[in-house]
């Protein structure tokens, strides 16, 4: 093969990759998350938007998380470490 069709060739193939580089970019892209609203249950008191309902399920997650850590971090003494 002559220098000119080494070229050619390098040429096509590296116009093919960045082709599917291009296409995989473009889906990645277009890629649609989850549809639907999300909040986070640390803003609550920030944004006025925030339905009830919302407000609600937050302080319940909260409250068991914060149940949850003060049973791991209990020790005998009844001293919170």
């Amino acid at each position: 093969m002559s220098i000119v069709g080494q070229r050619l060739l390098m040429k096509n193939i590296s116009i093919v990759i960045l082709l599917f580089i291009a296409i995989f970019l473009i889906v990645i892209g277009n890629w649609e998350g989850p549809t639907g609203r999300y909040y986070r249950c640390g803003d609550l008191d920030f944004h006025p938007d925030v339905p009830p309902e919302v407000r609600s399920e937050c302080r319940k997650l909260i409250k068991e998380k914060m149940d949850e850590e003060r049973k791991r971090n209990h020790n005998t003494t009844g001293y919170i470490t």
